[in-house]
């Protein structure tokens, strides 16, 4: 018990500040009305009644009349996805309101296992952003398919999940497992369980009766609703939806559609999940969200209360999440609650933004030097990236393509074409179906554990020329390389080996387009202002000549996810998500 706090909130001792002349936004009731907010500390002391605007503190501060919200709260996010460190992240994220994120780091922890996720606890400390980190419970995502740099069986996520600065079990991606009760992925939900911490879920197109499943074995979230059926499915069985506005995946529209005339649902949040630096900084962040959700038809105050309170109560959370007595103090005003331009924040008392800028540096924590080595694999030659057949006398081979944006809610889905075979080697340049062009897809194993190489054919990706090799991979991060032809696909794939990973565009013997991801393949040393013109350059250079169309990005890394129905490639082979096995690659040949 604070006595000083209760005495704050009586009057007997001055508050430490006053926020006065604003609206707020009062997300218990829904109403907006004029008040003033008296902060002792941290904590919220006291809130005047509609119109009572007068409160004696150390100092105030004049509102203007604008709106007063909660401090937003991403209930899922992957802070390597932003490739920025958590201090540069925080730096970027502040400034549009978000002052509380749960963040799954299985993008390092599949990389550099337990040193990964120690250094991202260490990185999110002593910064105002809260950073609540939850345990990456797949790693890696499909253990029977794939290898990644770690491996984080039911024994070590046991332990692993008392640590200081775990808050809770991230996203459960092996759906598969779960609902066939695997005992790896039944150990690993029930040491969460068993720890009273939450298991977040991941779920995509699960219904019916392998929903309840799922549902009944103690995951109670999804962030993966690619349609409003879907999503409204998932909110009458009881699940928590957190409806998702990424770089990558646009589902706000969609869910909105659907629960737009529901009025205010209990068991709604808001997540970002995977942000580029430069849509932080371009669109915003949780305020970009919400945003999107008023847009599409969603009531403002509803809105609001999804990236707020619900997503506090999500979280077991009653110090976050409204402005009201005894809560934390993180404070965001607006200039207007639909457009959610963000002017100022306190975060737990402490005025942070001013006038939209950030008023504090963060704090900085370095990785350690061997984070910038984590390419390990030999030198890639040609003969490693030919899909060859058995049959010396082949003339035409059938082929299990992935194809790429398949429809809502199955980003990827097999798509068989029958191609030429010269001198025993499958050949794409022959190919005039619809789908085309073709590309080829290699996936390097690059933890330093085997040699595993898988080679494949996409449909749809749109590579016109050259190729791309990336080690942002989804989520084992093994090195992959996409391309029209073997000579570039080499040379970007041995350059991205050489420098220690990120993302390369050769054409013509030439590097056209690289970004720089030195620590472990995933993140830069830099700060968003100073990277996200990098990332724009790259992008346009590929989208100019190379990768024409949307989201080149999401394409370069969604085909290696084997949890993300329904057609993927690891550095094992292809594999059906929806069945959790391997499919040949050459189903016959002529």
């Amino acid at each position: 018990m604070n006595h000083n706090l209760i005495s704050a909130a009586r009057g007997d001792i001055p508050l430490d500040l006053a926020i006065e002349n604003i609206k707020l936004v009062n997300v218990f009731t829904g109403e907006i009305y004029p008040a003033a907010i008296g902060i002792y500390q941290d904590k919220i002391a006291h809130v005047t009644k509609p119109g009572v605007t007068t409160l004696q503190a150390k100092q105030v501060i004049d509102g203007q009349g604008k709106y007063a919200i909660p401090g937003l709260i991403d209930t899922h996010v992957h802070i390597e996805s932003s490739m920025l460190t958590p201090s540069a992240y925080a730096e970027v994220v502040l400034p549009h309101g978000t002052t509380t994120v749960v963040t799954d780091p299985h993008e390092i922890t599949n990389v550099l296992g337990e040193e990964g996720l120690a250094y991202m606890i260490e990185a999110s400390k002593d910064l105002d952003l809260r950073i609540l980190t939850y345990l990456p419970s797949c790693v890696p995502s499909a253990p029977r398919l794939e290898t990644s740099g770690a491996d984080f069986t039911p024994e070590l996520v046991e332990k692993l999940i008392q640590w200081d600065g775990i808050d809770g079990l991230a996203e459960v991606m092996n759906y598969y497992d779960v609902i066939h009760q695997d005992p790896r992925m039944a150990g690993i939900v029930q040491a969460a369980l068993d720890a009273g911490k939450i298991a977040q879920g991941h779920a995509p197109t699960l219904s019916g009766r392998d929903l309840s499943a799922y549902l009944v074995a103690g995951i109670d979230s999804d962030h993966e609703c690619r349609t409003g059926e879907e999503a409204l499915e998932k909110l009458q069985a009881g699940m928590i939806v957190e409806i998702r506005e990424s770089s990558f995946s646009y589902n706000v529209a969609p869910i909105a559609k659907v629960i737009k005339d529901k009025g205010y649902l209990p068991n709604v949040c808001l997540c970002s999940d995977d942000v580029k630096a430069n849509d932080l900084l371009q669109q915003g962040h949780m305020n970009h969200v919400v945003r999107r959700a008023i847009e599409e038809g969603i009531d403002p105050i509803n809105a609001i209360r999804y990236g707020t309170l619900n997503a506090a109560n999500r979280l077991r959370r009653t110090d976050i999440g409204a402005i009201s007595p005894g809560r934390i103090a993180d404070i965001v005003l607006l200039d207007d609650i639909k457009t959610m331009v963000v002017s100022d924040v306190f975060t737990s008392g402490k005025l942070i933004v001013e006038k939209g800028n950030l008023i504090r540096k963060q704090n900085v924590v370095n990785p350690p030097k061997h984070f910038m080595n984590t390419v390990k694999l030999p030198e890639i030659k040609e003969e490693d990236l030919s899909i060859t057949v058995e049959d010396p006398h082949a003339t035409i081979a059938k082929v299990n393509a992935i194809e790429y944006d398949y429809a809502p809610g199955i980003p990827t889905n097999f798509h068989e074409v029958t191609l030429p075979v010269i001198n025993g080697e499958v050949n794409l340049g022959e190919y005039d179906g619809k789908k085309a062009p073709l590309n080829y897809i290699a996936v390097f194993h690059r933890h330093g554990h085997n040699n595993n190489v898988a080679k494949g054919v996409l449909a749809g990706f749109g590579i016109i020329e050259g190729a791309v090799a990336t080690t942002v991979a989804h989520d084992s991060h093994n090195l992959a390389v996409l391309g029209v032809n073997k000579t570039d696909m080499k040379l970007a794939a041995n350059h991205l080996r050489e420098s220690n990973g990120g993302m390369v565009a050769v054409k013509n013997g030439e590097i056209v387009a690289e970004l720089k991801l030195p620590i472990a393949g995933l993140m830069t040393t830099e700060g968003a202002e100073e990277f996200s013109p990098r990332i724009n350059a790259f992008l346009d250079r590929i989208e100019a000549s190379m990768m024409p169309g949307k989201n080149p990005i999401h394409r370069l890394i969604i085909a290696t996810l084997p949890v993300i129905p329904k057609a993927k490639i690891t550095d094992m082979g292809l594999v059906d998500v929806d069945n959790q096995k391997f499919v040949p690659l050459v189903i016959e040949t002529n």
